[in-house]
């Protein structure tokens, strides 16, 4: 079962408010869509988990006219979660029509980011998937960042390495790299993967900075 990561960019005209506060607000830091609800009714149920000044999300739901009603429940400081009902729109439409089909899941979240961008995980057959892509809006840019066979277990804690960052950092783990006291070196890595040390050396320590920054971003969720 095949998972595609992609990247949806969103011009300016097509952005959606709150997504709109996102890219221009430093008072937001991070917008997720962690569930939602989309039936053949008006409106949609979504659950988001924002971090930020949550008065002014608020205060921006407030003055968006599809956005029904909405439920703010604190975690800690800074995040919290947003529960809101919001009449579709024609963006909209365009948007989930191609992902509802059969042989095709959204598998959330899906993360807001600035510039207009949103990243999600689509899992499927490939010819469904093939096809869901190519009805995605022209006007929205879409990127496939990555493929590849999709596992549940992964997603639980995914920092988003390229293959041969996973493989560096797969050699390093298997060859004791990370034992204490080390018992291997960057050279071993190298060898195991066929690349130089300056590149397997590279490789760790990219893959090591997208683990950290992940964890502790899984952290601050948890």
């Amino acid at each position: 079962m095949k998972y595609l990561r992609v990247e949806l960019r969103y011009p300016p005209e097509l952005m959606h408010p709150i997504h709109r506060l996102v890219d221009e607000s430093d008072a937001i830091e991070r917008d997720v869509l962690v569930q939602g609800t989309v039936l053949d009714e008006p409106d949609d149920t979504f659950l988001f988990y924002v971090e930020g000044d949550i008065e002014v999300y608020a205060d921006a739901l407030r003055s968006v006219d599809r956005i029904r009603e909405f439920d703010v429940t604190r975690i800690d400081d800074s995040g919290h979660y947003v529960f809101l009902t919001q009449r579709r729109d024609a963006v909209d439409e365009a948007m989930f029509g191609p992902l509802q089909r059969t042989g095709v899941v959204v598998v959330p979240p899906v993360d807001f980011r600035a510039n207009g961008i949103a990243r999600l995980t689509i899992v499927g057959d490939q010819g469904p998937l093939r096809d869901a892509l190519g009805e995605l809006p022209d006007r929205i840019e879409t990127t496939v960042l990555r493929i590849g066979e999709y596992d549940w277990r992964q997603h639980l804690f995914d920092p988003e390495l390229t293959d041969r960052q996973f493989d560096a950092l797969a050699a390093a783990v298997e060859s004791g790299y990370y034992e204490s006291p080390r018992t291997a070196t960057v050279e071993d890595v190298a060898e195991r993967i066929d690349a130089a040390p300056s590149t397997a050396s590279e490789h760790l320590r990219k893959a090591e900075s997208a683990v950290m920054t992940a964890f502790m971003e899984l952290r601050d969720v948890a």
